[in-house]
């Protein structure tokens, strides 16, 4: 360095510590300035400089606030940076306001790239847009220039009063140690590195496009997943007999039952009185039967009256034997041996039911089989044998292998009032396993490509909503 360049460089502290009495205060800013070389010498980050820029600055000048600026990829300016915050706010007024000033049409971009004191508020008026967020009067534009005359970014210093000349001379050689900082901790990237890395890009970006193009031509087996339980295999269903209320369940669920055992029985106040009500009606009946036949064996004249007093006594005696017939189907036996299934017995005693309404089942725990509730919306092209695993909520990491043994063409409702495809499979490992047992059953279709194995929701989604 030059004697000339030496003397134009410490010209600045030269300014402040020009009097005798000024000698303390001279020797204090020149040992911040010396400590903010040092701080710009020894960052490890580019977000370092950043923080030291606008907060460590204060040491030399004091100002109420500090922006600091980069260009974007689109010559456009952000705030990147400010003073007392570790992040900046978009939305804050100030930010906005600074933005709007820096990239407005009728800036000068010329003017930008030495320093100079501007008042944004009086430019945003002047251009007619509001400049609410930027009440200084007096900032001072201080641009961060590299080496090779490229601006990484500038500082926008706010302050009430103007920044006077001996300290703007302070903030000039401080911004060029920074520019200095800067511009080493960037990557250093040659033009032909930088167009082989491009090049290089573009080559991988073709290839990874070629390779999911071919990919998406793989074909694939489609599956689904779908709740499944553990059910018995051919079941008695037990019905209602009658119309009326249930009283009692004897027997809890999953109990043993032999056949003839009582599972439920009924209220039978009303089929107890029918039968007493009947009886009399049976006996009145005989009795008047009774009665006619000796009338007609006296006198000829009552022999008429004989086939009406016998056809009330037959009726009698029918609605006797239908009011009897009634009482014993309040008790409900069981039909065959086996594991009585159904969920609780407060579901059901106190409950009024109709004949034929389904009540419980009665199963062989030895022959099972698994059900499977495939929604509507996860429904695929299906064939009786094919393939599905089996999964139980009690050990999920082991799949159970089977086959699809039966498919209906039509959707149910299921009690939660969702529609779905009732399948049922058999298991290959004819192993013991509890009825009423959960877990998850993967149920596998033909093959399709690759994409539409992965896109065949969105695709469902696209046609009914466009109605193809």
């Amino acid at each position: 360095m030059t004697s000339a360049a030496k003397a134009k460089r410490l010209e600045p502290l030269k300014l402040v510590a020009g009097t005798a009495s000024d000698a303390a205060a001279g020797a204090d800013i020149t040992r911040q300035f010396i400590d903010l070389e040092r701080v710009a010498r020894t960052a490890s980050s580019v977000d370092e400089l950043k923080a030291a820029m606008t907060n460590a600055w204060r040491r030399i000048v004091q100002f109420d606030q500090a922006l600091l600026v980069e260009p974007s990829r689109d010559s456009r300016w952000r705030v990147t940076a400010a003073s007392g915050i570790s992040m900046v706010d978009r939305n804050v007024p100030l930010v906005q306001a600074a933005e709007q000033w820096m990239n407005h049409a009728q800036r000068p971009a010329a003017g930008r790239a030495e320093m100079q004191q501007v008042d944004p508020a009086a430019d945003l008026a002047a251009w007619g847009d509001a400049s609410h967020g930027c009440s200084w009067p007096k900032v001072l534009w201080l641009p961060v220039v590299a080496r090779d005359g490229k601006p990484l970014a500038a500082m926008l210093l706010l302050r009430q009063q103007p920044i006077s000349p001996h300290e703007q001379a302070l903030l000039l050689p401080l911004a060029e140690a920074f520019a200095h900082a800067w511009s080493a901790l960037l990557p250093a990237r040659p033009m032909t590195a930088r167009a082989t890395s491009v090049l290089a890009r573009r080559g991988l970006l073709l290839v990874t496009a070629g390779l999911f193009a071919a990919a998406a031509f793989v074909p694939v087996p489609l599956s689904t997943l779908a709740p499944a339980e553990i059910v018995a295999a051919d079941p008695a269903v037990v019905t209602a007999p009658l119309d009326g209320v249930i009283a009692d369940l004897p027997l809890a669920p999953g109990a043993q039952v032999e056949r003839g055992d009582v599972i439920a029985t009924f209220v039978d106040v009303k089929a107890r009185n029918d039968v007493e009500m009947a009886s009399r009606n049976a006996a009145v009946a005989a009795a008047r039967h009774f009665r006619v036949v000796q009338a007609a064996t006296a006198n000829v004249k009552d022999a008429p009256d004989l086939a009406v007093a016998k056809a009330e006594w037959e009726t009698a005696k029918a609605e006797l034997a239908f009011a009897s017939d009634v009482l014993a189907r309040t008790v409900l036996k069981a039909e065959r041996s086996g594991l009585l299934i159904y969920a609780a017995k407060s579901d059901w005693i106190g409950k009024p039911v109709s004949t034929g309404e389904r009540i419980m089942e009665i199963g062989d725990p030895a022959q099972t089989e698994v059900r499977i509730d495939l929604a509507v919306s996860d429904a695929i092209v299906l064939q009786p044998g094919g393939r599905m695993s089996l999964f139980l909520d009690g050990d999920p990491m082991r799949g159970i292998e089977g086959t699809i043994t039966r498919m209906p063409y039509r959707p149910a409702l299921t009690p939660d009032q969702q529609m779905v495809y009732r399948l049922f499979a058999s298991l290959e490992r004819k192993e013991h396993r509890r009825i009423g047992l959960h877990g998850t059953a993967k149920v596998n279709g033909s093959g399709v490509p690759l994409a539409f194995y992965l896109f065949r929701r969105p695709i469902a989604a696209v046609r009914q909503r466009i109605g193809l």
